[in-house]
């Protein structure tokens, strides 16, 4: 039996402190690969993770789950992975590591030839794929998607903009806008300068087919039902981290399609992982303009702090986890 690996990892801690420090992790077991990391991305859950514990405490003690790396030794009974070849993974936990182990099915290979390991974070890009296959987008749709983070600007990438009528990104931040715009947005609306539904309105001369609310902001549920038809689809892809009133009896009467596409809806979500990467390898993602902050993993308390705090230009952060095994 090999012997177990040292690790150079991370927990989080309370009152917003880190600790990095070496832990033993078994070898590999039946299904299992260990993964040398390259990158792990900063997700709005390890935020949460970071500014409370108690949210999660067995996911704080190991926290980082999208992960990319390159397989560094596999278990018995994997055949299609070989130790050397580069993998993305969207195991939870455990991934702002130098090494860690990851389920099987839990990763995807990726092409050889990557070398900006932090574009290849993937898990987010399969909550889209997650996201738009349960979403069903019919040729001729008048579609609107109400918030252009990180989260939003994959979506617009990832939608099929070839046979939808008319795509419309709502923003408050005009930078953002131009990226939807670049990434294939056919109008765009600033919700600070004007009424949004009715600048919705105006441009489609009509309501809308399908609403994809990615904002997570308080509100802007409400402002996504005013546009739609009767009948269409409201797709609640945002994080809503407080509840709120909503208009319940508008959805009744119109008949709207409510849909709340978080990973836990999918079906098969190593099957959107698959997909995930087969697109991002064809080009309908690409995240060199989204991975706008990078930080080694030496210095990952002032990234979760930073992130934390939100700055206007932040869109996706991703840590850099390449070490040389750190002694402390």
């Amino acid at each position: 039996m090999p012997e177990d690996i040292e690790t150079t990892c991370i927990s989080f801690n309370k009152n917003r402190e880190i600790s990095i420090f070496n832990r033993k992790i078994n070898y590999p077991g039946e299904n299992q690969v260990l993964v040398r990391m390259k990158a792990c991305g900063i997700c709005k859950y390890d935020i949460k993770c970071y500014k409370d514990i108690d949210i999660d405490p067995v996911y704080s003690e190991k926290p980082g789950h999208e992960g990319v790396g390159i397989v560094e030794a596999v278990g018995k009974g994997v055949k299609n992975i070989k130790p050397g070849e580069k993998v993305t993974s969207d195991s939870f936990g455990g991934a702002f590591a130098d090494y860690f182990v990851a389920d099987l099915d839990t990763v995807v290979k990726i092409p050889g030839d990557v070398e900006e390991y932090g574009f290849w974070v993937s898990e987010p890009v399969a909550c889209v794929v997650s996201s738009l296959r349960l979403l069903r987008i019919e040729p001729g749709d008048d579609v609107v998607v109400i918030g252009c983070g990180y989260m939003g600007l994959l979506i617009i990438q990832g939608l099929p903009k070839n046979f939808i009528h008319n795509l419309t990104a709502i923003d408050i931040d005009e930078d953002r806008l131009s990226m939807a715009k670049k990434f294939g947005a056919d109008k765009t609306v600033n919700s600070r300068d004007e009424d949004a539904v009715q600048a919705v309105l105006d441009i489609s001369k009509n309501k809308v087919d399908v609403v994809i609310e990615a904002a997570g902001a308080k509100g802007v549920i409400s402002q996504a039902t005013g546009m739609l038809k009767n009948g269409a689809k409201l797709c609640i892809f945002g994080h809503h981290a407080e509840d709120e009133v909503i208009p319940t009896g508008e959805w009744h009467m119109k008949g709207l399609q409510v849909l709340n596409t978080t990973p836990y809806m999918s079906k098969d979500f190593q099957k959107d992982l698959i997909d995930a990467v087969k697109l991002m390898e064809k080009g309908v993602f690409d995240q060199s303009e989204l991975i706008s902050h990078t930080y080694s993993f030496t210095d990952i308390q002032r990234a979760m702090e930073e992130v934390a705090k939100n700055p206007s230009d932040l869109i996706k952060a991703v840590v850099i986890c390449d070490l040389l095994h750190i002694e402390y």
